[in-house]
């Protein structure tokens, strides 16, 4: 761990949490640790972007290492890492282990590589390695779940590599900048009768011809609110009233005349 140096302080895509860039960033104001009031630290685990990982501490009187402690803790998103046992091999701590290069090391407990178990690590893989780091690459190891993981458990929940062709329906899961596993996909297929699908499918896609919009336009005019449209349709019922009326008139009309004659013969006998 270089203690006085920086990284990309001036640069912005350097800061962007949620788009991995392979940048690595490291402020100035780390070095200013014990001349500033820190109150509260917290320490994030993204993943693709999303918050997967969090620990809040209280930073009130620390300097820029012994912040990141049990003792120190205040909340998250692990139910058991608060009231964890200090037993053999327990770490909590920005430099971690004395026999590897393990930083930020939250480590329940040892028992060779494949019982190794904790919370968190990155690993900086310059000398001894388990299988589930890397001798070359920085690896952030985190467990997925509320409680603590095996490291090999944790690697496996996480990723798995693609062994066969069902498996390419897989999630790509980003562990670091280029870094890429898979995460299988489910492949139990449950049991389904087909005909009772095609029937239940078929009544699903059946629709009444009543309750086509097609049937429901014949129903109905479209209304039309222009001036011009209106006026022509006012003008076209006065022709309909007129055109109606004078047929009454006329009827009535020749009505009356017939009455008219009739009562003239009656009166003539």
């Amino acid at each position: 761990m270089d203690s006085e140096v920086t990284y990309n302080i001036n640069d912005n895509e350097a800061q962007n949490v949620t788009h991995p860039n392979g940048k690595h960033f490291k402020s100035d104001v780390i070095n200013y640790w014990s001349f500033i009031d820190i109150d509260q630290v917290k320490v994030v685990v993204y993943q693709n972007g999303v918050e997967r990982v969090f620990l809040d501490f209280n930073g009130t009187g620390t300097d820029k290492t012994n912040w990141f402690s049990q003792e120190r803790l205040q909340n998250s998103s692990y139910s058991d890492l608060k009231t964890a046992n200090h037993g053999s091999n327990y770490y909590f701590s920005i430099e971690g282990s004395h026999y590897s290069p393990r930083r930020f090391y939250v480590n329940n407990n040892w028992g060779g590589c494949f019982m190794d178990a904790g919370w968190l690590l990155v690993s900086e893989g310059r000398t001894f390695v388990c299988s589930y780091e890397s001798h070359d690459k920085l690896v952030l190891l985190y467990s997925p779940t509320s409680t603590y993981m095996s490291y090999n458990e944790i690697k496996s929940w996480t990723c798995q590599p693609l062994t066969q062709q069902t498996d390419m329906c897989s999630t790509p899961v980003q562990l670091g900048y280029n870094i890429y596993c898979y995460k299988l996909c489910n492949t139990t297929k449950p049991e389904t009768n087909l005909q009772e699908k095609i029937q239940k499918l078929e009544k699903e896609l059946v629709v009444s011809k009543k309750e086509t919009n097609k049937h429901k336009r014949s129903l109905v005019s479209a209304p039309d609110n222009r001036y011009s449209s209106r006026t022509m349709g006012l003008f076209g019922t006065a022709c309909i009233v007129i055109v109606v009326g004078m047929l009454v008139a006329f009827d009535c009309v020749n009505i009356c005349q017939k009455c008219s004659k009739t009562n003239k013969v009656r009166t003539e006998k």
